[in-house]
């Protein structure tokens, strides 16, 4: 998934990210899903006031670092705390 995250930002990244809200980020792309065009549109803005740069390396980042000790730092309250 993430080499088709760094052929996909290479070759075309407006297109990129218009595919990644378009399908997996919001579940747009599972069945009876209600698409939500502005979701995507402002995805696809926030996405290209990024540099390409940095993209590909947080794309390296996130797919090649193992987070794990991080993310057993991370709480998250029971329903019955809120």
């Amino acid at each position: 998934m993430f080499d088709g995250y760094r052929a996909g930002l290479a070759a075309n990244r407006a297109q990129l990210y218009i595919d990644i809200a378009a399908g997996p980020f919001y579940g747009f792309n599972r069945p009876g899903a209600k698409i939500s065009q502005r979701v995507i549109d402002n995805w696809w803005r926030q996405g290209m006031m990024g540099g390409a740069k940095a993209h590909y390396d947080c794309i390296k980042v996130f797919s090649e670092t193992d987070h794990t000790e991080d993310l057993k730092k991370i709480t998250v309250p029971d329903a019955g705390d809120a």
